[in-house]
């Protein structure tokens, strides 16, 4: 499973296990004509790259958007669903570690109907595999000196930082 997979998985569960008024929950489908309501369906919309965490992994700042529909004639249903998202949304990491918080929380009416709302959000992801390119060095291979006791003629001086404990 890839890490967006699990991701998926992970938005999909927190907000059934949140919100059980959503008589369905998933991600990258729309409403078909026999799709229980009301209903969210989300998925990601844009990518950008974000500030490099300069450990390897590559940061991504993703768009997300979830589309909530309800019956034709519950616009107000709309609207508390897209709310209470909103809020779940607050501070929401879906308990995975490569996930930043969500931010940047915004619902708005569709213009199609009234009673299917968006939400968007973003989060910044860090994927990929931690790259090191250096080689490993044993313990104490670290040491440490202060301008201006540093230079070869001071060696005898610096310190491991375990020393500094």
């Amino acid at each position: 499973m890839s890490d967006l997979d699990a991701l998926h998985q992970a938005i999909s569960a927190t907000i059934h296990a949140a919100m059980p008024q959503l008589a369905t929950v998933g991600s990258y489908a729309g409403v078909q004509q026999d799709t229980p309501l009301p209903a969210l369906f989300h998925g990601i919309v844009d990518i950008k790259p974000g500030a490099d965490p300069v450990d390897g992994h590559s940061r991504l700042v993703v768009t997300f958007e979830a589309r909530i529909s309800c019956d034709g004639q519950a616009a107000l249903e709309a609207v508390i669903l897209a709310t209470q998202l909103m809020v779940l949304l607050r501070k929401q990491y879906w308990n995975i570690d490569f996930v930043e918080e969500a931010v940047a929380i915004q619902a708005m009416p569709t213009t199609t109907s009234s009673s299917t709302w968006t939400v968007q959000w973003q989060q910044a992801l860090h994927l990929g595999e931690v790259q090191w390119p250096w080689p490993n060095q044993p313990p104490g291979s670290l040491v440490i000196a202060f301008d201006p006791d540093t230079g070869p003629e001071h060696e005898s001086g610096y310190k491991a930082p375990e020393d500094f404990a």
